[in-house]
């Protein structure tokens, strides 16, 4: 045990005779009165709690969301302290305990409440949904643009807000499936490379795709889901756009990648808007609020962010991920946005303060995919190689059955009622929501087109033989058949002829046996008259 920490494994911690010891030590040089790095001073009780040019750094009750903490136990960029050795673990565990027993200030202390959370009841009434008719495309071409050995893991996987349409990214395309029936509908080209992420607008009347090629060019292209007609494309990255989202309005598209810059470009004329440099990894997952006023943002390190849409300012850092965010879905209302990471937990904060609502374990080794239903349950999916559904609070709602491969995204249909999810090995289930049965696997790749005609070709002469074969046996026994009626014929003409002959001789012997008897008769009264 490190000299001076002996107290707090028997009593909680407090700031003044356990945790500053150690901020002095491993912290002063940079965070005092004189220095504030990133205008944090740790050396005083209220500056420690006030926090930093990035807000608060310490949320007394939870050690995973203080941003404190993730950068000294080096569960989050950038560590702490910088370009030196981790905090020894002894100390670790003190400011833990300390942050968990509700970060006391001195000894006789009352722990700090942590601030209430905000509601998780879903408002329907400040849901927009979609307007008018079901939007669908016309007649697409079934003719793909290239197909793999195997499918492309589905790494963008959407599903219509209005229409029975289900999107998935491909190899230099994005295939269209109809919701329902699980039909191939057909094929938007990308050939700007591999599709990474796809997203409907929130109207559903447009339909984005981003990706590329990695280390060599990133796009986003735009189609209007009615024609099916391409009308924009945006961007233009030296690397692969992983994540992408439209404005409700349709005015500005947020697209970010391995560059690690979100960038909010105009649909009108193609300029950037505003940039965002503030994350330190791979931008992994992003999306706008429903009303298009916020932009939540991830990366690969586990930063995620609240962003006003104009002028991309911050609005509040969501802290607490020990691993990746992999994605990031907003509720139908605006008013919870969830967020899933590799550390296998999912995390719901409210949109007024950045405030974390509630978090759960949701899948071992990493929850990779996220969708709200319109009901406000959340589907998620991961590592475990399976989907679930959660209630509004976090409790499951229903286990989906396992992939064969880790489980990527999940998509929900307009109603609730299907769900969709992809894996690793480019695998595709529709489910029934209410009972979690599968209802099909969608091909998510297709054949080209000649090698579907040259197989439809040779089933069809394979059957036009087997039906020629069939029809030439019916024949033979046709002329067996009619060969045997013939015989049938005769046999019952001749037995007819020796029904008559024997019809005359029954006749006969009765006519003969009733002479007998009269003469018989005849003989026995003439011996009887003598």
């Amino acid at each position: 045990m490190l000299p001076g920490f002996a107290a707090a494994a028997d009593a909680p911690p407090t700031f003044e005779e356990h945790v500053l010891p150690i901020f002095r030590e491993k912290c002063g040089s940079c965070h005092n009165a004189d220095k504030k790095q990133g205008g944090l001073d740790l050396m005083s009780f209220g500056q420690a709690m006030a926090g930093g040019s990035s807000g608060e750094v310490i949320a007394p009750g939870d050690p995973d969301g203080s941003y404190l903490w993730q950068l000294a136990s080096h569960s989050s960029e950038p560590k702490m302290p910088p370009q030196a050795d981790k905090i020894p673990g002894e100390m670790l565990d003190v400011l833990k305990k300390w942050i968990a027993g509700g970060a006391i200030e001195r000894a006789g202390g009352k722990p700090i409440t942590r601030k209430a959370g905000a509601s998780l009841a879903l408002d329907p009434a400040a849901i927009a949904a979609p307007s008018g008719p079901p939007v669908m495309p016309p007649r697409l071409s079934l003719a793909v643009e290239t197909t793999g050995a195997k499918p492309l893991a589905i790494t963008g996987l959407a599903a219509s807000p209005n229409g029975n349409l289900v999107a998935v990214g491909g190899r230099k395309q994005v295939l269209l499936y109809d919701a329902s029936s699980l039909a191939f509908l057909g094929v938007l080209p990308f050939p700007e490379g591999d599709v990474k992420t796809v997203r409907f607008s929130r109207n559903a009347k447009l339909l984005l795709a981003g990706g590329g090629r990695g280390a060599k060019n990133g796009r986003v292209a735009l189609w209007d889901v009615a024609t099916a007609k391409r009308v924009g494309e945006l961007g233009d990255e030296f690397d692969q756009v992983l994540a992408a989202d439209v404005t409700a309005d349709q005015r500005l598209v947020a697209l970010g990648g391995p560059q690690k810059v979100v960038r909010l470009v105009r649909t009108a004329d193609g300029q950037v808007e505003a940039e965002i440099r503030k994350h330190t990894d791979w931008i992994t997952a992003l999306e706008f609020s429903p009303d298009g006023a916020m932009l939540v943002t991830g990366d690969r390190a586990g930063n995620a962010f609240l962003w006003e849409t104009r002028g991309a300012r911050e609005d509040a850092v969501l802290k607490g991920h020990a691993g990746g965010i992999t994605a990031v879905a907003w509720r139908g209302d605006g008013t919870v946005v969830a967020t899933a990471s590799d550390d296998g937990k999912v995390r719901l904060w409210a949109r007024k303060d950045g405030s974390k609502i509630k978090e759960w374990d949701a899948h071992p080794g990493g929850a990779l995919g996220l969708a709200w239903l319109p009901d406000g349950r959340l589907a998620t999916c991961g590592r475990d190689k399976k989907a679930v559904v959660w209630k509004g609070d976090g409790a499951k709602d229903r286990d989906f059955p396992q992939h064969a491969d880790i489980a990527l995204r999940v998509a929900a249909t307009s109603d609730g009622g299907r769900l969709f999810a992809g894996d690793l090995a480019g695998t595709l289930v529709a489910y029934a929501t209410a009972d979690a049965k599968p209802l099909g696997t969608p091909d998510t790749n297709p054949p080209p087109l000649d090698n579907r005609v040259q197989a439809a070709e040779t089933t069809l002469a394979a059957a036009t033989k087997a039906h020629d074969a069939a029809d030439a046996e019916l024949l033979q026994a046709r002329k067996a058949l009619e060969a045997i009626l013939a015989q049938v014929a005769v046999a019952e003409k001749r037995a007819a002829e020796l029904g008559a002959t024997a019809d005359k001789t029954r006749a006969a012997l009765t006519a003969a046996e009733a002479e007998a008897k009269r003469w018989r008769d005849e003989a026995d009264f003439a011996k009887q008259a003598r």
